[in-house]
């Protein structure tokens, strides 16, 4: 369904379940993507340890004021602060600054933390504007942090040819989401998220017992009702 989604939409292929690291879930809302793209974040910028030790103190995210409320909903319940949420100015057409998001992740690096993941917007739900992704990609990678990109609001507008546009940046992003049920009708809710690192997304929200567990391998694990 997603990798079937992402070719009608003209995603880049590291999306898909077929390349090697790709993939995608279908979510309620990209309030939960979001929350799923922080978390992923956190495991990558820790190598994995925040599992174990829970430490997210020195970990920094990025955004513009125009980016979603759920932004600073996601990093609370992953344990990030608002103190380490960093306002980028922007234009004025409402756009994310690069320069400005280059000089907030040096100073952070500089003070001993560590920038982990900025959430780029295509279509604010509150002004409708675009950050420029391929610029902000550079900067992200740079200090090696995870690339989100929530195009809730108008992704689906890259079902016409005309407006591919709206995906300028996404073979840079680690992450990205779209709601199919804005401009396709699908009913509410549907959300749907694609990354291009699903071992980061794996590790960060799956576990496995041994009850879960079954001879013929984890392809045929049993489901727990509770």
């Amino acid at each position: 369904m997603v990798d079937w989604l992402g070719e009608l939409l003209d995603l880049p292929a590291r999306f898909r379940t077929t390349s090697e690291r790709g993939g995608g879930v279908i979510q309620g809302t990209a309030s939960e993507a979001t929350l799923v793209a922080i978390l992923s974040a956190r495991w990558r910028a820790t190598d994995g340890t925040v599992n174990v030790d829970g430490d997210t103190s020195r970990l920094v995210a990025y955004a513009s004021a125009q980016a979603h409320s759920s932004i600073e909903k996601g990093l609370r319940i992953a344990g990030i602060g608002t103190d380490r949420l960093r306002i980028v100015d922007h234009d004025e057409t409402f756009a994310m600054r690069p320069d400005s998001l280059a000089a907030a992740m040096a100073a952070d690096r500089e003070a001993g933390l560590v920038p982990c993941v900025v959430i780029a917007t295509r279509g604010t739900t509150s002004s409708l504007a675009f950050d420029p992704v391929v610029d902000i990609a550079p900067i992200a990678a740079e200090h090696g942090a995870w690339l989100h990109v929530d195009a809730a609001m108008a992704g689906i507008a890259a079902l016409d040819p005309e407006q591919r546009w709206v995906n300028d940046g996404l073979e840079f992003a680690d992450s990205y989401c779209t709601n199919p049920h804005k401009w396709m009708g699908i009913n509410f809710d549907c959300d749907v998220y694609w990354t291009a690192d699903r071992h980061a997304l794996l590790g960060a929200l799956s576990i496995l017992p041994e009850y879960l567990r079954s001879a013929a391998g984890d392809a045929g694990a049993a489901v727990d009702l509770r």
